[in-house]
C-alpha cells in the first residue's frame, strides 16, 4: 500500500468521523444515552441571593437560549438592591430529552420552595412586610446552610402558621413568622 492511499483512507475516516460524531452525539443525547451532558437539555439555576430563577437551554454544547425571571421570592423583595451583590447561581433541574429525573444537586428544591413560600402566602393574609421578612429568611437559609435543606423546616413551619391563622381571619405580620 502506497502511503498516498494511506493517507487518503485517513483522510475519508476523519471527514467522516466529523461529520457522523454531532449526529451521533445528539441521537445520543435524545434517547438518554448521554444523560443531562449540555448536548441537548435544558438548566434551571437559582440565584441564592435574590431568588431569580434563570432557564439556560444547550444545543452542542453551546448556549442557545437564556432568560432570567424574578420569582415571588424576589418580588417580595423589591426594596432590596441586587446589582449591589454578584449573583449565586446554583443548578437546581437539568432537563434532557428522553430522560426523566434529574441529577439531585445541591439545591435541587429550590425552586420548589419558592412555590411552596407562594402557596403559604396565598393560604393566608400575609402582609408586604411579613412576605419580605420571610422571604429574606429564606434566601438566608440557603446562604448559610448551603443547601435547600435548611429551609424545609422553616416552610413547613410557615404553611402552618398559614393555615392556623386563615381559620382566624386576621392578617399574619412580621412578628408573627417563625
Amino acid at each position: 500500500m502506497s502511503q498516498a492511499t494511506n493517507k487518503r483512507r485517513i483522510l475519508r475516516w476523519t471527514v467522516l468521523a466529523v461529520l457522523t460524531a454531532p449526529a451521533l452525539l445528539f441521537g445520543g443525547s435524545l434517547l438518554g444515552l448521554l444523560p443531562w451532558l449540555p448536548i441537548h437539555c435544558t438548566h434551571h439555576d437559582v440565584d441564592i441571593h435574590s431568588g431569580r430563577v434563570r432557564l439556560t437551554r444547550y444545543l452542542f454544547w453551546a448556549r442557545v437560549h437564556e432568560s432570567i425571571e424574578d420569582s415571588a421570592l424576589t418580588l417580595a423583595l423589591r426594596t432590596e438592591n441586587f446589582s449591589a451583590t454578584a449573583p449565586e447561581w446554583h443548578h437546581a433541574v437539568t432537563f434532557s430529552p428522553g430522560l426523566r429525573p434529574s441529577p439531585h444537586y445541591t439545591f435541587h428544591s429550590a425552586i420548589a420552595q419558592i412555590r411552596q413560600l407562594e402557596s403559604a402566602w396565598s393560604l393566608a393574609d400575609f402582609t408586604p412586610a411579613a412576605r419580605h421578612a420571610s422571604a429574606k429568611r429564606i434566601l438566608q437559609l440557603w446562604q448559610q446552610t448551603g443547601d435547600d435543606d435548611g429551609a424545609k423546616p422553616y416552610l413547613l413551619a410557615l404553611e402552618h402558621l398559614a393555615l392556623a391563622d386563615s381559620r382566624e381571619g386576621r392578617p399574619i405580620d412580621e412578628g408573627d413568622l417563625p
